[in-house]
């Protein structure tokens, strides 16, 4: 895995992520950046690859996404794609209800966004239990931020580009909070080696928004 990973970095390294844009939309409460740490990072919730729409295979362009988080932020934000299996669904469900609360002006994850908001609590137990149990985190940890995206892609000219769409933002376990939300339109060149290389750094840069609060200029 370490090997597929450098690998990975190096192709990271040479392709460059098609024209774009992004509109961020914040939590008056919230003071940004927000702080991340090796010793306080935030997770990031696994992303469903499978609709992007895109060539090469959604188990490769996760492992692509967590390379690039890892040589972007180290130890301070860590990927949870490897446990796509585990949440299912769930990570359609809250981007989803994420938009649906900030859209309303709301950006607590309580009345009809509760369930969610319950349903992710029981599913981070499971993934922090895993994460223990694989040793990358110790028995008892929790996070305090959780980034949550979902995406869609839609092919152009001939099956050549990909127009992908992705949504969600942060939120503050403790609070319940949704602290910053994203809406972010990528463009690439359909291409599997491209899009291994491209989609890496289009998440970092979603990312990046995210904890400071702001669209990049």
């Amino acid at each position: 895995m370490k090997k597929s990973v450098l690998s990975m970095l190096g192709v990271l390294a040479f392709v460059g992520v098609g024209c774009g844009g992004a509109t961020v939309q914040v939590n008056p409460k919230a003071t940004f950046p927000l702080a991340v740490a090796d010793d306080a990072p935030a997770f990031l919730f696994p992303i469903n690859m499978s609709h992007l729409g895109a060539a090469g295979d959604p188990t490769a362009m996760g492992v692509s996404v967590t390379a690039g988080v890892i040589g972007q932020y180290g130890k301070k934000v860590i990927s949870g794609q490897q446990l796509f299996d585990l949440v299912g669904n769930l990570s359609f469900e809250l981007a989803e209800q994420m938009r649906s609360q900030v859209t309303s002006q709301q950006f607590n994850m309580s009345g009809g966004a509760e369930p969610t908001a319950t349903a992710l609590s029981e599913m981070m137990q499971k993934i922090l239990d895993k994460l223990a149990e694989l040793g990358l985190l110790p028995a008892g940890y929790k996070f305090k931020y959780i980034i949550t995206l979902h995406s869609h892609g839609e092919q152009s000219m001939g099956g050549k580009m990909l127009s992908v769409v992705s949504w969600g933002g942060i939120y503050e376990v403790e609070t319940k909070e949704i602290l910053s939300y994203i809406e972010s339109t990528n463009s690439y060149a359909n291409e599997e080696t491209a899009i291994l290389g491209q989609i890496p750094l289009a998440y970092n840069g979603i990312i990046d928004q995210l904890l400071a609060g702001n669209a990049a200029k």
